[in-house]
This record gives C-alpha cells, structure tokens and sequence, in this order.
C-alpha cells in the first residue's frame, strides 16, 4: 500500500485497542496453536468442524461406551512438552548430579575393597612393630606408639610380645629381679641410660648392659632434653665455631627483630632455681650468700607458665658437680628464654655449647666482680646482645621423643647397625670405669 494512503490512528485509539483487544483476534491467537482433533478419538469427540466449541467440551462418562475406552490409546506429550523434558534430562545441573551419584558408588566400592587391606596391613605392621620396655621408669598414659615407628611401654608382659630394648634408667632406684622372666628377642639390647651425673659412687647393679645411652659424649647413643645443631638441619653439633663479632649479618632480620624484643622485657637482673641444698651443694650456697650482698636475687621454682623468668637478664645456675659432657638442664633453659646463663660451678663445658654464650664464676677472682660484670652487661645492650650470637648459626632444639633415636637402632637389621663400639659386657666395665668425675673442693670462694 502506497505510504500516502496510510491513514494516521491516534494514539487513544491505540492504547484502547491494547486495553480492550478484539476477542475474535484473542481467539485465533489461542487456537493457532493448538493441534487438530486426532482422528483416533471416540466418535463421541469427533463432532462438525462448524461447532468446534462443542467438540472441545469433554462428554460424560455416560456417553462413551466400553469399547471407545478400550481403544483409548495413553495420553501424549507435547512437542512442547517433550523439547523441555529433553532439555532438563540434557542439563548441566542432571549431568552433575548423574556424575555425582556415580562417584559416590565407585567410592563405597572402593572403600569397601580397601578395607580387608587395611586390616591386613595394620595386622603386619602389628606383628613387626618394635618394642621398647622402659624396666624402672613412670610412663604417663600408658603404652605409647612413637612416631618414629615403636611400641614404648612400662607393662613387662605387654601382650605376651617379645621386646627388642629394655631400658634402665640409672637416674631412678632399679633392681634387675624378674628380667630373666621378661619376653625379649634373642639380639635384644639391654640398655644403661643415665641423663644426670654419673660418679663412681653410683656403681651399676650389673655390667651385662649392651648398650650405653647416656649424656657422656662417648655413648653409644647420647641422650639429652636439649641439644644444637644447625638452622636448617636437625643433626648434633658435636662442636661450634667461634663467635663472631658481626653476627648480625648472618642473622635473619625477623631474628634481629625477635631479640631486640626480648632484650626490652627485661626489668630485672637476675633470678635462679631452687635446688635442693645438702653437703654437696654447701659450696655453692655460700657462693649465693655472698652473690646477695651485692644484688636483689629472686629465686623460682620453675620458668613455666604466664612467669616465663623472661623479664630478668640473667639466670643464676649452682652446680655442685664437675662430670664431663654434663650440662646443666638450666642452661637449656635460660637459652630457650632469652636469658644469660651464669654457672657457679659445673664442669668444662667446651663443645657442649656455643662459645661466648655463657658466663662462667671461674673467670671471675670474687662473687663481687662477678656481680659488677653482670651489671655492666645489662648496662650496655649492645655487649648483652652478643651473648645471643649463636642464633646466627645455630639452632636449640627439644628432644620431644628421646626413645627415638633407640627405636631407629632396632629398626634396622642386625647386620647393618652401626654403634661406635662394641655390644658385650666387657666393653660396658671399659667404658665405665675410665670415666672420673674430679672431686671438688669444699669450697671455691
């Protein structure tokens, strides 16, 4: 139709015919998209095309006969109908779900083929696991398995299982009565451990010990609550070098960070532990009477706790023993927290730990320069500071499972064990009695 021709309609004329549509166009937008009547319908629903109304309407139920509901085929889907239920079968969500539930089945299959496995590979680790008896010592908890892969335990019939190691912890009041009785393989170790001094005194029960673990650095093993070694690794330092005067150079910056901190806590010069005094430790009493002349001198029972003693620049250790190799537990204390140690007494400590680290009452002639040195020290932080050098290189790490390092030795085969010396017991009197505590003087003032 030629544009001109076009007549203009108005706007209200519009809006109304959108308000107000004409129902014969509603109609045949309603049934433009229905489908014919099926020809296989009953004869009750197929009625004249002209009255197309009356053949929508459902008849009754009276009307149709049996034999049109006999040949009733099921009702249909759409096309309509069917295209969305294909759509949700196909959907992302369906195909999710489908690849869950098939995981989940492969799961319990698998889990229930792994089960007999397990049980069979805990049973063998069961029947090669290694048993460590600890002869005279408390055992907190009861049985404990080690992570590094052995039964410890204090019960002498445990299980009725045979034992590869069984300790006597010669720190502790003991009696070999009943260990002939005991279950033990045949190349089992018979073990002395000792962590405190050793003197002639304190002669063994027996000398049919195998194996020797003790502080001395000449064990078989060495067995200590603390010991050095390097940063990065966790091996024993058996020596250390000399300290140096720019640690901070080798020294993380997060450490220089950690020090200085701990150097501002501190407030107060110095505290010690109590210790039990007796005629052995006499000398050192007297030593700390006169140390208090000069000083206010708090003592502790114990660094644990919210009172870790890291407020106080130095802690005061009495030790009224000279054994070799032997380092005062409260040393590894003092270190752990940041403090000074000053040992009044003890013996030669060289190789045991770091140089300069330290302070020793023998370099000083009189408890009073003593105490003037220490003042001078927590005076001057930058001559404290170099006390701490030994975090530059070195590292102070706990024994958290001292029966480890026997538990590797009864890992391996008999044949590859490797043991600075000797296992017979002969071997165990050598080893004994060359070793000498010095006596000590009654006094060192």
């Amino acid at each position: 139709m030629p544009i001109d021709r076009l007549r203009a309609m108005p706007v209200d004329k519009i809006l109304s015919f959108r308000r107000n549509p004409d129902p014969q166009q509603l109609e045949r937008q309603q049934t433009d998209g229905m489908e014919d009547v099926p020809r296989f319908l009953p004869n009750q629903f197929l009625k004249d095309e002209e009255n197309k109304d009356d053949s929508r309407r459902m008849p009754d139920s009276d009307s149709i006969n049996s034999e049109d509901a006999i040949r009733l085929p099921p009702p249909r889907r759409s096309p309509i109908s069917m295209r969305n239920l294909q759509r949700e079968l196909y959907s992302p969500n369906q195909c999710m779900n489908a690849l869950k539930a098939v995981v989940a089945v492969v799961t319990v299959c698998m889990l229930f083929a792994t089960i007999p496995l397990y049980r069979r590979q805990n049973r063998d680790k069961a029947q090669d696991l290694k048993m460590i008896l600890l002869w005279n010592e408390p055992l907190a908890g009861g049985p404990a398995h080690m992570e590094c892969g052995c039964l410890v335990t204090n019960q002498r019939n445990y299980n009725d299982k045979a034992f590869d190691a069984v300790v006597i912890n010669a720190d502790h009041p003991y009696s070999l009565v009943g260990l002939n009785a005991t279950q033990h393989n045949p190349d089992y170790y018979l073990v002395y451990a000792a962590k405190q001094p050793m003197s002639q005194d304190l002669q063994p029960v027996s000398m049919l010990f195998n194996l020797t673990m003790t502080y001395r650095l000449d064990s078989q093993l060495i067995w200590t609550d603390y010991y050095f070694s390097y940063t990065n690794l966790a091996r024993r330092l058996k020596w250390f070098r000399s300290p140096s005067r720019n640690f901070a150079d080798d020294m993380p910056g997060s450490m220089i960070q950690r020090l200085e901190g701990e150097i501002k806590k501190k407030s107060a010069l110095a505290m010690y532990l109590m210790y039990e005094v007796d005629g052995n430790s006499l000398p050192e009493s007297l030593y700390l009477e006169e140390l208090r002349k000069y000083a206010d001198l708090d003592a502790h029972e114990s660094c644990l706790g919210p009172d870790d003693c890291s407020h106080y620049y130095f802690m005061l250790i009495f030790e009224p023993t000279a054994c070799p190799d032997y380092v005062p537990p409260q040393i590894y204390t003092a270190m752990d927290r940041y403090l000074v140690p000053v040992l009044i007494g003890g013996g030669n400590l060289t190789n045991q730990v770091p140089q300069h680290s330290y302070i020793s009452s023998l370099h000083f002639a009189t408890p009073k320069d003593l105490m003037d040195h220490l003042r001078n020290l927590a005076d001057n932080p930058e001559e404290y500071k170099r006390y701490f050098w030994w975090h530059s290189l070195y590292k102070l790490r706990k024994t958290s499972q001292p029966y480890c390092a026997l538990c590797y030795l009864v890992q391996q085969p008999l044949e590859k064990r490797q043991i600075p010396q000797g296992s017979s017991g002969l071997d165990f009197v050598n080893w004994w009695t060359k070793y000498q505590c010095p006596n000590r003087s009654t006094t060192f003032l």
